[in-house]
C-alpha cells in the first residue's frame, strides 16, 4: 500500500540577520564611547576660556578724568531736591512728597487689557500725560529740571507686577527726556531682623 510520494524535509540553515543586527548594534555602541572618552580627554586638557575678556588697564589720564566726571555728576545730583513719587504694591501712586509737603493722590499707574496676551498695561505707554514724572509735574505745577524723582514703591521689585515695573523704568529714562528730570526707582528698606 503506497501512501503517496514522500515528502523531503529541507533543513534551513538559522536566520543570522538578526544576530549580525545586534553585532553590529555593539560595535557602533563602542566606537561612540570611544569617541566620547577621546573627546573628554582633549577637554580636560584645554584650560578653561574665560567667559570675560579681563579689562584693559586704563591710562592715568583718562581715570583722572572719570574721577571727575563722576565727581561733577554727584555734586550736581547733590544740589537737586528730592522728588519722592510713593507707588503701592497695585501700581498706584498714593502720595508725592516734596520740599517737606505731602500731596495724597489715588492713580493708577496700570490699566487691564482686553488682550489675553497683556492682560495689564503701563498706562503711561499710552499717554505722556500718564507718565510718573508728568503727572508729579502737573499735580506740582513744578519744573522737575531741579529734582532729583524718586520712584518709591512699598514693595521690592521682584513682589511687583512685571508691567508696573517695566513701565517705571522707561519712566526713569522719559522724565530725563520729557521733564529734565533725573528719575531712579529706589526699592524698600527692610530693616534688619532684631533678635528674639
Amino acid at each position: 500500500m503506497s501512501l503517496g510520494p514522500r515528502k523531503r524535509r529541507v533543513r534551513r540553515p538559522p536566520d543570522l540577520t538578526s544576530l549580525f543586527d545586534v553585532l553590529f548594534i555593539v560595535v557602533f555602541v563602542a566606537l561612540i564611547r570611544a569617541a566620547a572618552a577621546e573627546h573628554a580627554v582633549a577637554a580636560a586638557k584645554e584650560p578653561p576660556k574665560p567667559l570675560t575678556p579681563p579689562p584693559k588697564p586704563v591710562p592715568v589720564e583718562v581715570a583722572a578724568l572719570k574721577q571727575q566726571a563722576l565727581t561733577n555728576i554727584s555734586t550736581e545730583l547733590a544740589g537737586r531736591a528730592p522728588l519722592i513719587v510713593r507707588i503701592s504694591e497695585t501700581g498706584v501712586i498714593t502720595q508725592i512728597e516734596v520740599d517737606g509737603k505731602k500731596l495724597a493722590l489715588d492713580l493708577p499707574l496700570l490699566v487691564h487689557d482686553p488682550d489675553p496676551t497683556i492682560r495689564i498695561a503701563y498706562q503711561g505707554d499710552r499717554s505722556a500725560q500718564l507718565r510718573a514724572c508728568r503727572i508729579a509735574a502737573l499735580q506740582l505745577d513744578l519744573d522737575l529740571a531741579n529734582y532729583v524723582v524718586i520712584f518709591a514703591p512699598v514693595r521690592a521689585k521682584a513682589e511687583l507686577p512685571h508691567a508696573l515695573i517695566a513701565g517705571l523704568e522707561r519712566d526713569v529714562a522719559r522724565c530725563l527726556a520729557d521733564q529734565r528730570a533725573i528719575a531712579t526707582i529706589v526699592e524698600p528698606v527692610v530693616p534688619p531682623r532684631g533678635k528674639p
